[in-house]
């Protein structure tokens, strides 16, 4: 498993780069574009294979050549950009992550970058962030030779950048790859148990609030859809919340709200053997606000945010919730299980009320909850989905300050009739059609007319395309930053009241 380790970042505002001392010293190159002319000066023979069409400068292309004499780096790093139309914060970010690991596999643990290209003072964030996310290692568990781990990043030409906001910049690098290694973490080390148990680590150290909900508990306050789901596993699922509260006790309360179904069969509704293989990730909600509120807290922002979590294993086996039970839910809508495999949905319907009974005033809710979200979009967005316009605008700009894509998706009233039951208040599956919006809007049954976002991030968490070669592969961490730049945004504008 990854170790944790604090990567030093060093703003060069008033260092040349050919003066910077760092194990190699990486250079943007954009495709289209003639060689920059920071880098002609810097180093003529490295420029020469940007002119000569050797480094066409495409996103995640990368050469390493021997610096030239005078340089204080022995190596420079060529990395591509691809086009600069087509360069926005997500691309910008990923060709930072993806540079970084090839640095490492290098032997390269001490990197520069330099800015150049279509690179401005203004992406000094994107740039920290994609690098530090970086450091992760996804095959940690291997017996093998493993990468340099990224001990220090120099930033050169950035000037100083905001004050404070470098640290703020590295721990959300830091925190999209704990949830990158978080999602990436096999059932058998993973469970509910042990997302509790980070959980409390977490509200132990920063000072926050930890309640956690088990079996007796879930039953004595009606959870009885999470109970269900949860069933058939001896690993008990349980409700987790962390609170942090840094506002007016009188102000928002922002609900962060993840799926944390640490490996999902299918329950009796049972998957394929290949629609197993990735269902360590099915709790890449819950990676993300926990990721985010860690960076919450941290940061001490003037709001109060909690993080709630269902956490459960879908299996089968005896106690396992049969297609056609009918539940109670702790809201007391009734539900039908047409489909065991439609668990997200069941969970997140009883997190959102005891996040409700906890005091939230706003929710986002996270979750891989459908592959029609990644028939949609991908692996290159989430879809959205949304009750409330003002919260929708105040994510979007979360999303974009945080170069985590989102799109928003309709809710029509004509798809209320398709989640209606024959036995119950309402069924959990076989909605017929518009499935990323049908089954959302199942989840905003549950919210209680609160302001609500919901985020399906079942194609955008992890890519396992190999043909999509822009996208990085494995776990990608999504929704982490978009959570901490929406409680940023939302305690920014309190305050102004």
């Amino acid at each position: 498993m990854n170790e944790s380790r604090a990567v030093n970042v060093l703003v060069a505002s008033r260092v040349g780069a050919a003066t910077v001392a760092a194990d190699v010293l990486a250079v943007p190159v954009m495709a289209g574009a003639p060689a920059d002319p920071v880098l002609l000066e810097l180093d003529p023979a490295a420029a020469a294979f940007v002119a000569s069409g050797e480094h066409g400068g495409r996103l995640h292309e990368v050469l390493l050549l021997p610096a030239a004499a005078g340089l204080a780096t022995p190596r420079i790093l060529l990395y591509g950009l691809g086009a600069a139309a087509d360069l926005d914060g997500s691309r910008l970010r990923f060709a930072h992550q993806e540079m970084v690991g090839v640095a490492r596999k290098f032997g390269h643990g001490r990197i520069a970058v330099l800015r150049a290209g279509a690179l401005r003072p203004a992406d000094l964030g994107p740039v920290i962030e994609g690098c530090v996310a970086g450091s992760w290692d996804r095959r940690a568990r291997s017996t093998g030779g493993h990468p340099a781990p990224l001990t220090e990043l120099i930033l050169v030409g950035f000037g100083d950048g905001p004050a404070g906001a470098v640290d703020v910049f590295r721990r959300l690098g830091e925190a999209t790859a704990r949830a990158r290694e978080w999602q990436n973490m096999p059932a058998n080390e993973l469970g509910p148990n042990r997302l509790e148990a980070i959980a409390r680590e977490l509200a132990g150290r920063l000072e926050l609030d930890c309640e956690t909900l088990g079996a007796e508990a879930l039953a004595a306050g009606g959870y009885n859809l999470l109970a269900a789901v949860g069933a058939a596993s001896d690993d008990e699922p349980r409700l987790i919340r962390l609170t942090y509260r840094g506002g007016a006790t009188d102000g928002p309360s922002l609900a962060l709200v993840g799926k944390g179904i640490t490996f999902d069969s299918g329950g009796l509704s049972l998957k394929s053997a290949d629609g197993m293989v990735k269902m360590r990730g099915d709790m890449g909600g819950a990676a993300a606000v926990l990721a985010a509120i860690e960076v919450v807290a941290e940061s001490r922002l003037a709001i109060n945010v909690m993080a709630v979590i269902a956490a459960a294993e879908n299996l089968p086996g005896r106690g396992a919730q049969r297609p056609g039970d009918v539940w109670t839910s702790a809201s007391g809508k009734t539900v039908e299980v047409l489909n065991t495999d439609a668990e997200g949905r069941l969970v997140l319907a009883d997190a959102i009320t005891y996040a409700l009974r906890s005091g939230a005033t706003h929710i986002v809710d996270l979750a891989t909850l459908t592959g029609d979200a990644r028939a949609a979009l991908g692996h290159a967005a989430s879809a959205a989905v949304s009750n409330d316009d003002t919260l929708w605008e105040q994510v979007a700009a979360a999303s974009e300050a945080a170069g985590d894509r989102v799109w928003r998706l309709p809710i029509y009233p004509d798809f209320r009739a398709l989640l209606q039951s024959q036995s119950a208040d309402l069924k959990n599956s076989d909605y017929g059609e518009a499935g990323v919006i049908t089954a959302a809007m199942f989840i905003g049954e549950f919210v209680e007319g609160r302001p609500w976002v919901h985020l399906d991030i079942a194609g955008s968490h992890w890519n396992e395309n190999q043909a999509h070669r822009d996208i990085p592969r494995g776990p990608l961490g999504a929704g982490t930053r978009l959570c901490y730049r929406l409680a940023e945004l939302m305690a920014a504008q309190s305050t102004k009241r």
